[in-house]
């Protein structure tokens, strides 16, 4: 079972505001330890040792939405030593082929005829797996993801249709505006973008198996929080099931 090396420092500073509808005031929803993983409740056991380090999280009142602001002071290389390292699949096994795989096979099969003329963008698409997937099916897919950087040597201006799979949750809740524009940077203005994130009930738990912070699950969204952020950026929501959402520009 792995075991961590020292974090670097956790805040408990309570965040003045919602990221998501801007409401003040969040209230602390309560601490997880920094090892509990999603596979933790899939496997039934820990898939880390336990980290003694609780990340405290805060629920909007307005919209629910659950963030924790004790990474806010961590760099891009604390996420990729500490969270986005060799030992994630341990966290999320699907993640490197079952995932992308899928969703490939689901992005064919509803875009159907259209992707004859539409370069797909996987905007977060970690190591391109999904991409790949895609062109295997003789589709064009760029991708691009912070941490895996661009696999694409140049980008088009837009893009009819983005796929964001599994991502938004991993945005730290202040940096969720400055995501929402970059994404939007790359969108046509009639173009869809299909994300995929669990939206949790109002009244969610903590212990719920979503709020995962070894996941890097640190902005956890609700129908409300989702639409509030989406309505922000002048973007429509249509929510297909709890976990697959299209956005529109207005």
């Amino acid at each position: 079972m792995p075991a961590l090396t020292a974090l670097p420092a956790l805040s408990h500073e309570a965040p003045l505001r919602c990221s998501a509808c801007l409401a003040a005031a969040p209230q602390p929803l309560g601490d997880k330890d920094f090892a509990y993983s999603c596979n933790d409740h899939f496997e039934g056991r820990p898939q880390f040792a336990a980290a003694n380090a609780p990340v405290r999280y805060h629920r909007c009142g307005t919209c629910e939405f659950t963030f924790t602001a004790s990474l806010d002071g961590w760099s891009a290389n604390d996420f990729k030593v500490y969270i986005y390292n060799a030992d994630y699949v341990l966290a999320d096994p699907v993640f490197v082929e079952i995932r992308p795989a899928r969703n490939a096979q689901m992005v064919a099969a509803l875009w159907n005829r259209a992707l004859a003329d539409t370069v797909v963008l996987d905007f977060g698409g970690g190591d391109g797996a999904f991409a790949r997937a895609l062109q295997a099916m003789g589709h064009r897919c760029h991708t691009v993801d912070a941490f895996h950087g661009e696999d694409t040597t140049e980008l088009l201006n837009r893009y009819d249709l983005i796929t964001c799979f599994e991502v938004i949750e991993h945005v730290p809740h202040d940096d969720l505006d400055a995501w929402m524009a970059t994404l939007l940077g790359h969108l046509s203005p009639q173009g869809s973008v299909l994300l995929s994130t669990e939206l949790l009930d109002a009244d969610m738990a903590l212990g719920n198996w979503y709020i995962a912070p070894r996941n890097g699950h640190i902005s956890l969204h609700t129908a409300a929080s989702l639409k509030a952020l989406a309505a922000r950026h002048g973007l429509s929501l249509y929510s297909i099931n709890h976990e697959m959402h299209v956005l529109r520009r207005l």
